[in-house]
């Protein structure tokens, strides 16, 4: 028994005489893929800053969340020289500058998260040699 799939390739289906196995399948047809290795290194480098991109958001939300706490639990006062009406005016730019990180950082992920796949690596893998595929 064989089944034909989408892309032309054939998966064979036969029993087995052995009585733990049921069936057996097998799909052994795949592409080779020849390239070089300073060419895969430079594309795996180039795909780890990418990867970076899925827990970006994670340091600027837990900063922001840190100090939108601190703002509304705590009671500033006089400290270190510095009067609390300063000390306020810090914690609140600061939670502005981590709202831009935060939002700078979604929206990389958000335009890169197709970049982000390992279909993306393999395909970007595939074309790198520029040549057509041999058959």
């Amino acid at each position: 028994m064989s089944a034909n799939h989408s892309n032309g390739e054939q998966a064979t289906y036969g029993k087995t005489d052995s009585r733990f196995i049921g069936v057996h399948r097998s799909n052994l047809k795949s592409d080779l893929i020849e390239i070089t290795e300073d060419k895969l290194e430079n594309i795996l480098m180039k795909h780890e800053s990418k990867l970076g991109l899925k827990k970006a958001w994670i340091a600027p939300l837990g900063l922001l969340l840190t100090i939108v706490a601190t703002l509304i639990s705590a009671e500033f006062k006089d400290a270190l020289g510095v009067p609390k009406a300063t000390w306020s005016a810090f914690f609140i730019l600061a939670a502005l500058l981590s709202a831009v990180w935060l939002v700078a950082s979604v929206v990389r992920l958000v335009m890169g998260r197709k970049e982000c796949s390992i279909d993306a690596l393999i395909a970007q893998v595939k074309n790198s040699s520029g040549e057509p595929p041999v058959t």
